[in-house]
């Protein structure tokens, strides 16, 4: 059934339909693709995931948040005469693997389980004696001492922190046998990884994705709220931390509720909001930054835009692995057929009441500075009414479990609108990502690398800069990032190889591109791609370089499974010291309520292309345009007029 059947969200009705229609009625799908662990825990994550969901819908909505009207004491009913089936067959089968000792035996090398644990957790935290008396004496135990082993195990030093923590934590607010030690030991781990006043890091490396919103700050403010004692101060840290970060995070979204594409586990989707929801769910709303309707605006339209895309099987329901549609090719190796599931998190909000403010509160727009610097993200994020592009100099992870980091991490620019592309091999422009990304290849070889090993990077308050290099020290470069727009940005490289390389650099993937349909401006340093959705554009800043446009396959962009365009620049560089400078752009034509665009004009001479000029002169970098000059060098800031 197609998801777009259902009401425009605006009602926790709305919410709990929408969010039946993506429940599975059984666990046959869990064979239907592979992933780094057994298929007993890909099972066990596909039941357990929903439940973040389920949870209020089976023990009822919280009421102890503020109300503006009597509630109908028929809404439970009504609920579960919705989801009274699912729900049901959810439980039964928890009931089932847990009295029958079925729950996959908890070790180091099944530590994948762990992760899964947190929703039990959270139940036990929360309900307490309502939760386990969803099972006999002896599921009981056996649950408390299968959720107890975790502490037997090793952890990855990161958010995996959280699970050891809510176990114990949970097991500690109902009076049973915990470790008070491992507790701490996850308590004071998780808070290693904090940076600066509301940021963290996810482990030792440089990753500060989306697993900073949905799984330290998410697990934060829970751990805040349900586990802890008042004179807890890890929680009053976590607390303080997940509020503050609101402000920040708001900037990862655009005007027409679409999430900043970027980093792993993009599969998870609608999980971007989960913070927002644990946020509003546990009253931490009422100090931070943002008002309500501006969160409600958020969630809401994040979750709008979802209701539309064709993410779902048509028969099993079940969300499907990739972004913008099925799309196994961005798919982690931890992406089992369930993994998507972890979007169910947002469904926390089902918590609130049908009468709670939250519900009633109009939706607001977000009032947000046009140019925001992140250092902690690597992040200088514009925005407008159209997109929101985040050029990023940061993070370059090196886990080699990680598939196509160089595309989730390594690109210059993330936009909102178009998305990004993953590549299907190295071999030739056509196959390689180019979108957003300076690629090298050994003269004539023509097999691509762009930028994954990063030496560090610079957020100013204009522009960004990002030191990296390829093969050893064989290719050595510093990039200069300068936003104009939240349509347009202007790059300089200063290169220094000991190689002769074939160069190449793209602007923004166009969806639905097609050279047999679509329409291009070509010329000697420019080239520009416009179709019904947009226009994507790349000029030289000072030559040197050819333009040309090069296609993608379908099922390349993480938006949209048609073949995509890359306006492109392509040279040769001999050994030695080279500066490169560009100006990219890319807008759609008209935004719609789905997020998607139409009726683009073909682009005229000037296409509103800002002028531009470069100069780069004894190790320092200008960048004009009208009124506007940025001065850099790679040490730090020189100044900005």
């Amino acid at each position: 059934m197609s998801s777009a059947r259902i009401g425009k969200l605006d009602s926790r009705d709305d919410l709990l339909a929408w969010m039946e229609q993506m429940l599975p009625s059984d666990f046959d799908y869990c064979t239907r693709a592979g992933a780094s662990y057994p298929d007993p825990i890909r099972r066990l994550e596909a039941l357990l995931r929903p439940l973040w969901g389920l949870w209020p819908v089976h023990f009822g909505p919280s009421d102890d948040k503020p109300h503006t009207r009597g509630a109908s004491c028929s809404e439970q009913g009504i609920a579960l005469a919705r989801l009274g089936t699912s729900t049901e067959l959810y439980l039964r089968e928890l009931r089932r693997r847990v009295e029958h000792d079925e729950l996959p035996e908890i070790t180091t090398a099944n530590r994948q389980i762990a992760v899964e644990t947190a929703v039990l957790s959270f139940a036990l935290a929360k309900y307490r004696a309502r939760f386990l008396e969803l099972f006999s004496e002896t599921g009981r135990r056996r649950l408390v001492d299968w959720l107890g082993r975790l502490n037997d195990i090793e952890f990855p030093a990161g958010n995996w922190y959280f699970f050891l923590a809510f176990a114990n934590a949970a097991l500690r607010c109902n009076g049973l046998r915990y470790s008070p030690e491992r507790l701490d030991f996850a308590l004071a781990g998780i808070d290693s990884f904090a940076e600066g006043d509301h940021w963290y890091t996810d482990g030792p490396g440089e990753q500060r994705d989306y697993y900073v919103a949905f799984a330290f700050h998410f697990y934060g403010l829970l751990y805040a709220r349900y586990f802890a004692p008042q004179d807890d101060r890890y929680a009053q840290k976590f607390r303080h931390r997940a509020v503050a970060f609101a402000e920040d995070f708001s900037y990862w979204f655009d005007a027409q509720g679409r999430s900043l594409p970027f980093g792993r586990s993009l599969t998870y989707r609608f999980a971007h909001v989960s913070f927002w929801s644990a946020l509003v769910v546990t009253g931490s709303y009422r100090d931070a930054a943002l008002s309500l309707g501006q969160i409600k605006g958020i969630i809401l339209r994040n979750l709008r835009f979802w209701q539309q895309r064709p993410i779902t099987a048509p028969r099993e329901n079940n969300l499907l692995i990739g972004y913008g549609y099925g799309q196994p090719l961005m798919a982690e190796d931890y992406n089992a057929p369930g993994s998507p599931m972890w979007a169910f998190k947002a469904f926390l909000l089902l918590d609130l009441p049908a009468d709670h403010a939250f519900w009633h509160t109009e939706e607001e727009t977000l009032d947000k500075a046009a140019l925001r610097a992140q250092p902690e993200p690597g992040f200088l994020l514009a925005s407008s009414a159209r997109q929101t592009t985040a050029l990023s100099v940061r993070q370059c992870p090196r886990n080699p479990q990680l598939y196509r980091a160089a595309e989730k991490y390594g690109k210059f620019a993330y936009s909102t609108f178009f998305g990004f592309n993953v590549g299907r091999g190295p071999q030739g422009l056509e196959q390689f990502a180019l979108d957003s990304t300076l690629a090298f290849s050994v003269a004539g070889h023509d097999q691509y690398a762009s930028r994954l090993i990063s030496d560090g990077g610079h957020v100013a308050e204009r522009y960004a800069l990002s030191r990296w290099r390829l093969w050893g020290s064989q290719i050595a470069v510093t990039s200069f990032l300068v936003p104009l727009s939240a349509e347009c940005h202007a790059r300089v490289h200063l290169v220094e190889t000991t190689l002769a390389v074939d160069v190449a650099e793209g602007g923004f993937p166009l969806h639905g591109w097609n050279r047999k349909y679509d329409q291009m401006r070509l010329g000697p340093r420019r080239v520009s791609v416009t179709n019904a959705f947009g226009c994507s554009w790349i000029e030289d800043a000072l030559g040197g370089r050819d333009a040309r446009v090069v296609s993608q396959g379908p099922n390349t962009n993480l938006y949209s499974p048609e073949k995509n365009a890359i306006p492109a620049l392509a040279g040769r560089l001999d050994p030695g010291h080279h500066v490169l400078a560009c100006v990219v752009g890319g807008e759609p034509a008209q935004v719609l309520p789905d997020g998607l665009a139409a009726d683009c004009p073909a682009p005229g001479p000037n296409e509103n292309r800002p002028q531009v000029t470069v100069g780069v002169e004894a190790g320092r970098v200008r960048v004009s345009w009208g009124n506007e000059t940025v001065d850099m060098t790679v040490e730090g800031v020189a100044g900005t007029t």
